[in-house]
């Protein structure tokens, strides 16, 4: 973690006062989110917001029960390319 001192940025005041009340404070640059400041307390804690997906096991889990995949795929697709012809250079290229 990166550590500023208070006197090297301007903090402004409601800002000052969310993180005491431990709301994060998402600072936007161009109208887009760039940075959140939060309570150092909530950081120790581990954020329940911080996590995302599944947790591994289960996830593996889902996977070891899932369809196998479909051996002849590769052969039907190489049929269809066959057919269609090659990919143009830029696919997004207006036609």
């Amino acid at each position: 973690m990166t550590t500023l001192r208070a006197e090297e940025v301007r903090i402004p005041r409601h800002a000052r006062e969310a993180v005491a009340r431990h709301e994060r404070v998402v600072v936007v640059n161009h109208e887009r989110p760039a940075f959140v400041i939060m309570h150092p307390d909530d950081a120790a804690a581990g954020s329940p917001a911080a996590r995302h997906g599944r947790p591994l096991r289960e996830a593996l889990g889902l996977l070891a029960g899932a369809a196998m995949p479909d051996p002849s795929f590769a052969e039907d697709m190489e049929a269809v390319l066959a057919d269609v012809g090659p990919a143009p250079d830029d696919p997004w290229a207006r036609s």
